[in-house]
């Protein structure tokens, strides 16, 4: 049975023209037609290191920018449902992304200025209350929360409105491991009880893992690869996949810095494919051009 497509990502690129301190003019092409579709209730995670594009993209699909080139599709919703804050994002700094003047509560609630005063309140101590944040405490302000309860904060925040689409960027990256979990699994349970759709975007493959359903690599503006969280860690197909992977994996800090000086060494010599087919490895599972191995 096909799949209710949530996000239509056709053929996107962006080009970026700036001028060097000489006034020569630099073109910085920052994604290379991009074709991606991600699927209604479902969590895509987006991952490739700083650079690959992966920011870049998210901001096209949430109309922070223009692509160059290319459309950004919505098929399950209408213009109306876009216009009620159909998308939303959590940040990946829970206390720059919020108000510091500002108390939780107003926080919340702020997404709700177009509902009745009473309405809105309610709704935002209940979500509030949902993610952990309840009593007085929802009328201070974010310098009086730890950084996962600010975090906790930020998600209810995204989710107070109701979007059927959220951008992740990195929501756990700022916080202590030991939180990293909770948020996760707040995050998936605010998904079961809502019907969210998530693009989940981060550099810890390990973590990726064991969130989203599918995996997309991204490596210099192209994506690389694509599919199942388990053929990607199972089969990995594209040669920067298999890095990404090497590199992620080391448990032993000495072992895990001489891997990555090796592994950096490497790349710099190794012209990863970032142009060619689109290939079916297997049923769902894509990589860009002939699998280099």
């Amino acid at each position: 049975m096909p799949k209710d497509i949530m996000v239509e990502v056709a053929g996107v690129s962006k080009t970026y023209r700036k001028k060097s301190w000489l006034g020569q003019e630099q073109v910085v092409q920052a994604l290379k037609d991009i074709e991606l579709s991600i699927f209604k209730g479902e969590t895509l995670g987006l991952v490739g290191e700083s650079g690959s594009g992966k920011s870049t993209l998210s901001k096209i699909i949430l109309g922070l920018e223009t692509a160059s080139q290319g459309d950004i599709r919505f098929p399950s919703l209408s213009d109306q449902e876009l216009k009620k804050q159909a998308l939303q994002v959590i940040y990946q700094d829970p206390y720059s992304s919020l108000n510091p003047n500002l108390s939780a509560l107003e926080l919340v609630k702020e997404p709700l200025y177009a509902l009745p005063k009473e309405e809105a309140e309610s709704k935002a101590l209940a979500i509030l209350e949902r993610v952990g944040i309840s009593g007085d405490a929802v009328h201070k302000r974010p310098k009086s929360f730890s950084g996962g309860q600010r975090q906790r904060i930020g998600i209810a925040r995204a989710v107070v409105s109701q979007p059927q689409f959220v951008v992740c960027d990195e929501p756990t990256s700022a916080l202590d491991v030991s939180i990293q979990a909770t948020i996760l699994d707040l995050l998936r349970g605010l998904q079961d009880e809502f019907g969210l759709t998530y693009l989940f975007i981060s550099h810890d493959l390990t973590l990726v893992r064991h969130f989203a359903d599918r995996i997309a690599v991204m490596y210099k503006g192209s994506l690389v690869e694509l599919g199942s969280a388990s053929a990607i860690f199972q089969n990995p197909q594209h040669a920067y996949t298999r890095y990404l992977l090497k590199s992620n994996l080391s448990l032993d800090p000495a072992q895990a810095r001489q891997e990555l000086a090796d592994l950096a060494k490497n790349k710099q010599s190794h012209d990863f494919v970032t142009q060619g087919q689109w290939l079916e490895v297997e049923e769902g599972h894509f990589v860009l051009s002939i699998p280099d191995k």
